[in-house]
């Protein structure tokens, strides 16, 4: 059934599971920030030391317009094969943005009588607990030293930075900074041509390698470069030789 919205999971729309779909409504829950506090001593009140979202949640209201109950069952069952899992979710409402997310609340059948009732399926965002750009925004600096600026849309601060270092000569030192804040990267061994990522899995784990050699033990200075979206943000770089060097990020939004 035609509906205005949309909603897609892993890459395959809802409305595509069957034709007796219809979409009503999709439904956002505001996030809720937890507050660490501390008091001082003989003095009421407190002050927060660490503010932080623990996950949103997303609720997608539909109906399932087959009068045959049993059909109406199997659907059902169709859709919950396709939400049991969660992943990358992206609704129409919300162009070029996505959420990791996993699957919070089933939708069941909860009356064969009553076959017009809508059903629920819930998502919720733990691991990264906001919406992200589905393409992200790029800055390319080359040489053996560079700076430039990225503006990166979106609303949240602390937007993790992915990068890939590729080598045009013999490197041993790479130094990456973003916003005065830097990683190092000391006593490695690349050749022309490798390339150093900086990537996060979906559980926003970082990896640090060339190839499939983990580069973690080479690290020091900050674990994680980060910038502030809705704004400008200040990259550098240096190396002992020649380097390529692409930072990514994707603005969030809540």
């Amino acid at each position: 059934m035609i509906s205005r919205y949309e909603t897609v999971l892993n890459g395959q729309p809802l409305s595509s599971i069957s034709a007796d779909i219809l979409i009503l409504d999709i439904n956002y829950s505001p996030p809720t920030f937890q507050n660490e506090v501390y008091t001082v001593a003989k003095r009421n009140g407190g002050r927060v030391y660490r503010r932080y979202v623990d996950r949103i949640q997303v609720t997608v209201s539909f109906a399932i317009r087959a009068y045959n109950i049993a059909e109406r069952q199997q659907i059902c069952n169709a859709i919950q094969q396709w939400a049991r899992k969660g992943g990358i979710l992206q609704i129409n409402d919300r162009e070029g943005q996505r959420l990791r997310c996993v699957c919070e609340t089933l939708p069941v059948v909860s009356s064969a009588l009553k076959w017009t009732d809508p059903l629920f399926v819930t998502f919720s965002a733990y691991s990264l607990p906001f919406w992200e750009e589905v393409v992200p925004s790029v800055l390319s600096l080359s040489g053996t030293s560079g700076s430039g600026s990225l503006w990166v849309p979106g609303c949240i601060d602390g937007a993790l930075v992915e990068v890939d270092a590729t080598a045009n000569a013999s490197v041993t030192s790479l130094d990456l900074t973003v916003n005065s804040r830097t990683l190092t990267l000391s006593d490695i061994s690349i050749s022309s041509g490798q390339v150093i990522k900086i990537a996060y899995d979906d559980e926003m784990i970082q990896s640090i390698k060339v190839g499939s050699t983990s580069l973690l033990a080479k690290r020091t200075g900050v674990d994680d470069l980060l910038v502030d979206c809705g704004q400008s943000n200040s990259f550098s770089f240096s190396s002992d030789a020649s380097v390529n060097v692409d930072f990514k990020v994707r603005g969030l939004w809540v």
